[in-house]
């Protein structure tokens, strides 16, 4: 009887699933060639995502929506795969696409499947012994921070942890002041999980090269947020992801080592793609070599169908525009942070207030209150969060993209509002 009943709760909570699976055929209407910075405008772009209309989103800093456009490009893609059993293999044509959204070369691309995959890869591969000396922040996503610690316990090295400024300069102070004979690495976020503050990553990777220290970013967020030019930036590893605000397929990322650097960063992993060719029939068995291009880095069966996607999510960016959506979502970030600061005195803002030192994300905190508590009244008025809990932070991070708007961040503020005199 137990088994039975088993069964019939299973079938009605799949009956349940099948009854709120979104509808896939669905299509937007498609943008206008030419945008306006107007909330008609805004009002297509958010037509072009799934997103319920129930809710509001505004934890993208976790996971990025896909339109329309990119959801419909993998399921068909995944279609043809299975349908005719062709092999997808590597997808040039997505690493054609990040280098030129990213402005740099495409032998200097690697396709993973997330930032986690990307740091550890850079992370494993650095040419360090023990004693060496990494450079990192207090405010790391467990991603960046554990290969790091990992090899710290396995190898030795030394982490040296600085404390963010309230501004660019004193951030760059501070990893000036923490640098020593023994720094060979400094590996900071770009943007922090945690708080949103953009740091000054181009002077940082400058100050790397100055004193012959690596630079290695964890760019999980900017790219889709924020104009990113790597040849701009300077550093010589940057990894990110492309489901966050570049709103790709899930579980697809990139990793960028700079083709200076390319032989100073081991393989450790193998397989089809990385070698310039093996022998098992030479005595003894040999590999030539290493691939003079980001395939060095990754290997074997891919996806196809999911990086596909990337190059769909890309040509969504552009179609808007990379420097309109900085625009937009710095914007709506701004009259966010401008607006709950006005709430309460017991409000404490965690982000910078600095122009140069936020962009699309919000952190704050409310003095002698449990900030859990706070996301869960969020819940119940159907506001998605993300709750900080990294380094005992205890805050709420709020997220806005382009299918944000105004309307949406003053019902948060209201939210806040009311939490706050309960």
């Amino acid at each position: 009887m137990a088994n039975r009943r088993d069964f019939l709760k299973q079938g009605a909570l799949l009956a349940g699933a099948v009854a709120f699976t979104p509808n896939l055929a669905h299509s937007a209407a498609p943008l206008p060639i030419n945008n306006t910075d107007d909330e008609a405008y805004w009002k297509l772009v958010r037509e072009q995502f799934p997103l319920s209309k129930d809710r509001i989103f505004l934890n993208n800093g976790t996971l990025g929506p896909s339109p329309y456009g990119v959801i419909h490009e993998v399921q068909n893609d995944m279609l043809d795969v299975d349908t005719t059993g062709r092999y997808g293999g590597h997808d040039e044509l997505a690493i054609e696409a990040l280098a030129e959204f990213l402005n740099t070369k495409h032998t200097e691309i690697s396709l993973t499947r997330n930032v986690t995959e990307g740091i550890n890869i850079a992370c494993w591969g650095l040419p360090l012994t023990k004693g060496d000396e990494v450079i990192m922040t207090n405010h790391e996503h467990v991603g960046h921070a554990v290969p790091w610690l990992n090899r710290a316990k396995l190898d030795g090295v030394v982490i040296t942890v600085i404390n963010l400024g309230k501004t660019a300069d004193e951030t760059l102070t501070n990893i000036k002041n923490a640098i020593t004979k023994k720094t060979k690495v400094i590996s900071v976020p770009h943007i922090p999980c945690t708080i949103g503050q953009i740091l000054p990553v181009k002077a940082i990777c400058e100050l790397a090269k100055q004193n012959n220290i690596w630079s290695i970013i964890d760019g999980a967020h900017p790219p889709g947020m924020l104009v990113t030019d790597l040849k701009d930036l300077g550093c010589d590893v940057y990894i990110s992801c492309c489901h966050k605000w570049m709103c790709g397929p899930k579980g697809t990322g990139f990793l960028y080592v700079s083709e200076a650097k390319r032989n100073q960063i081991q393989a450790y992993y193998g397989g089809g793609g990385v070698d310039t060719g093996w022998d098992m029939l030479s005595k003894p068995p040999i590999l030539n070599g290493y691939a003079e291009n980001g395939h060095r880095y990754f290997y074997g069966t891919q996806n196809y169908s999911m990086f596909k996607g990337i190059t769909k999510a890309i040509e969504f960016q552009n179609q808007i525009g990379k420097a309109f959506i900085e625009k937009r979502v710095r914007a709506l970030a701004t009259y966010l942070q401008e607006n709950l600061i006005k709430l309460s005195s017991n409000l404490e803002m965690l982000t910078p207030t600095e122009a140069i030192s936020r962009g699309a994300q919000v952190s704050f905190k409310i003095k002698d209150r449990e900030m859990t508590k706070l996301q869960i009244h969020c819940n119940e008025q159907h506001i998605t969060t993300r709750y900080v809990a990294e380094n005992n932070i205890n805050c709420l991070r709020i997220s806005t993209h382009i299918y944000n708007n105004q309307t949406e961040i003053d019902a948060f503020l209201t939210a806040v509002d009311k939490f706050i005199r309960l």
